[in-house]
């Protein structure tokens, strides 16, 4: 369970999240959208204990998380290790290294079926291969709670198809929170179970996507952000 109350984080005199309050408590994928600047981002540190918060309290599973928290049962990237000069594989075997409960089974059947040379050096691959080794790793990880900043980010149609598939057979295998953060709204429509959106830091709308029904995801985004200039990506 992940529960945030009045959160608030603020740079100087700049406040990014606004008193948001939280609770989602069953295991599921669930969307994260905003525009540019919204707050997406620091949202996902905060919980995931790579920044600290100003005010306000972030729970999971009742301990409390910080900067400070020596494990705080969340894997969290933002198209995370570029410049890793490891193989694959052998970031594989550190990662199974550091993480007992690390499933090195499904991440080598991951690997193979998007044929990824485990071979070939972290920084020698396409954008999209980086980033696919990156989410491999991260839902590997069997943490309870999954935060993925942007994943989709160099992937062309197929991959993506095939990476919303990745995400929900993760779930079915071992259920958990997995929350995506995504600049392209319809594709994932199809894969979520609730949706949060977030606006100049705080949060407008926390629900199902039955909730919104009969209009698109993409439009009910436009309307309830207040976007005048044209569709969002």
């Amino acid at each position: 369970m992940i529960e945030l109350k009045q959160v608030t984080k603020q740079y100087r005199q700049t406040t990014v999240l606004s008193s948001i309050t939280l609770s989602i408590d069953e295991p599921g994928i669930y969307c994260l959208l905003g525009r540019n600047g919204a707050g997406k981002t620091t949202l996902l540190k905060s919980i995931a204990g790579y920044q600290n918060i100003t005010k306000g309290v972030i729970k999971i599973d009742g301990r409390t998380i910080s900067t400070s928290a020596l494990d705080t049962g969340v894997s969290y990237i933002e198209n995370f290790a570029k410049h890793f000069n490891l193989p694959v594989h052998r970031l594989l075997q550190a990662a199974s290294q550091v993480n007992p409960d690390f499933d090195h089974d499904f991440a080598l059947k991951m690997m193979e079926r998007f044929e990824l040379d485990g071979k070939k050096k972290f920084r020698q691959l396409s954008l999209g291969m980086k980033t696919m080794v990156s989410t491999i790793i991260c839902l590997a990880s069997s943490r309870k709670v999954i935060l993925l900043d942007e994943p989709v980010l160099g992937f062309d149609a197929i991959m993506r198809v095939e990476f919303y598939e990745l995400l929900k057979e993760s779930v079915q295998k071992h259920p958990r929170i997995i929350i995506v953060s995504t600049h392209i709204i319809e594709e994932i429509a199809r894969t979520i179970q609730k949706l949060i959106i977030i606006d100049k830091g705080s949060i407008r709308f926390f629900d199902t996507l039955e909730s919104i029904h009969p209009m698109s995801l993409q439009d009910f985004f436009i309307q309830t952000v207040g976007h005048k200039g044209g569709a969002a990506k």
